[in-house]
């Protein structure tokens, strides 16, 4: 296989190299889709009959729609493109669903932002000057620094600068901070627009600005928890409206959380279904491995499962995940730069099929299987229109924000943008001036006990 692949990426043979590549992909992700679909849909009918029952019975058409799709595809007289087309549809359905659920969690995190740094509020001077006076604060900095800048490898400094500016008081003007987004803007200058309208995304949904398209007023439940955190006067709330307020968030939280993790599932096994109907018009003889795998999907859509079903497939993955991988680090060059080849031997159709299918067993459960990447160039002009346009737009919603829902959203599209500091003495003075001189003494201590628990995570770990 390794040599079939290095010849093809170097062009040679190709009639013949292409086509014994057809024959490879078939057999393998006949096999590797098989055992996908069979594990993840085996997790799906575990959580829905034990863990999530409560959930399964509020979605229990979808759940019926995926199951009644298994066991058609457990049929040898199966008709691929009727069940391709209800995966197809189903699958933009929980695409739809999980933007939902993605914006809202973002709104979550800002609540849970504003919130966090209101722990310590109710505390007596007293109480909190003790809790200060638990850091040297000289001592504590350089602890910070060397925590920030003691890895070699480039990526987890910057990992750790993002995290740690994101929860380090935000005290920058609407100008200076407006100014940083600019900035982030220029670097977008000259590549891809499809990169600077999915950076926008990223901003626009840390900042509450996305609103979904779909959806919306369905989970009524959730989105009355969502409102009473929206509506709350963080600015002078009580004690007890805090401690209402942190139970609503918890209570939120745990519900989204639930609802994501069974769409991650279903949409698994959703995507499992729909490439094997992209495989097995192909496939001109079984092997046990499949047929293994169609009995299972019967049993399964009828909600039989014992955990001994899967003991025939064990250990079979790894080989499958290997293969698949060299296939594909060839598999869209040959799509894309050997147009005439597919034509010739009539394989534009297969590869254009295991394209897809590639995408759908891959780990992007959502991605877009019908964007075509876009390389029209973001110009200068383009860039201003769209930040201007980002900046009018965010300009109007922080002025309909309380001050600690404002600096929440600040701190969230702050830690989005590239790292806006030179060297390291310029980090050391943001957080003497930020972090050390923030005025309200209870957000102060409650960010410096954040950031010192992650410090001693970090040595627990080493």
């Amino acid at each position: 296989m390794k040599k079939l692949i290095h010849d093809i990426h170097n062009g040679k043979n190709l009639k013949e190299n292409l086509q014994v590549y057809q024959k490879m992909a078939i057999q393998t992700y006949s096999e590797y889709g098989t055992l996908e679909l069979t594990f993840s849909a085996y997790t799906l009918l575990e959580e829905i009959m034990e863990e999530r029952k409560e959930l399964a019975s509020k979605e229990e058409g979808v759940i019926n729609t995926v199951l009644h799709a298994l066991g058609e595809l457990g049929k040898e007289a199966c008709d691929y493109c009727k069940v391709a087309e209800k995966m197809r549809n189903l699958r933009e359905d929980i695409t739809a669903k999980m933007d939902l659920f993605t914006a809202y969690t973002d709104r979550l995190i800002c609540y849970e932002y504003v919130l966090n740094r209101m722990e310590l509020k109710y505390l007596s001077d007293k109480e909190l000057k003790s809790k200060l006076a638990a850091y040297r604060e000289e001592e504590y900095l350089q602890q910070l620094m060397g925590y920030l800048f003691g890895n070699k490898d480039q990526s987890v400094v910057r990992d750790k600068l993002r995290l740690v500016i994101s929860q380090v008081p935000v005290q920058m003007t609407k100008t200076k901070f407006f100014e940083k987004i600019g900035d982030a803007f220029t670097l977008y200058q000259g590549g891809e627009r499809s990169s600077l309208n999915d950076f926008i995304y990223i901003l626009r949904t840390s900042a509450m600005l996305y609103e979904p398209k779909h959806y919306v007023g369905k989970y009524t439940e959730f989105e009355t928890l969502l409102k009473q955190l929206e509506t709350a006067d963080y600015v002078n709330m009580t004690e007890a409206e805090y401690d209402e307020m942190t139970k609503v968030l918890e209570k939120a939280a745990q519900s989204i959380h639930e609802i994501t993790d069974f769409y991650y599932s279903l949409q698994k096994v959703v995507n499992g279904i729909y490439a094997m109907c992209l495989v097995f018009p192909y496939v001109e003889k079984e092997s046990k491995l499949v047929k293994a795998g169609r009995s299972i999907w019967t049993c399964l859509a009828l909600r039989e499962y014992r955990a001994e079903m899967l003991t025939p497939l064990e250990g079979r993955i790894e080989q499958c995940v290997e293969k698949s991988s060299y296939l594909e680090s060839v598999l869209y060059e040959i799509k894309n730069s050997y147009q005439e080849e597919l034509t010739d031997l009539a394989l534009k159709s297969f590869f254009n099929d295991f394209a897809l299918v590639a995408n759908l067993l891959s780990d992007s459960l959502f991605i877009d299987l019908e964007q075509v990447a876009s390389t029209e160039i973001a110009d200068a002009d383009y860039v201003q229109q769209c930040q201007e346009r980002l900046l009018e737009e965010l300009s109007a919603k922080i002025s309909q924000l309380s001050r600690p829902v404002k600096r929440a959203v600040m701190g969230q599209i702050l830690e989005k943008l590239p790292m806006m500091f030179q060297n390291s003495h310029e980090v050391e003075e943001y957080l003497r001036v930020n972090l050390l001189g923030c005025p309200d003494k209870a957000e102060k201590a409650i960010v410096m006990t954040m950031l010192w628990d992650l410090m001693q995570e970090e040595q627990e770990w080493s």
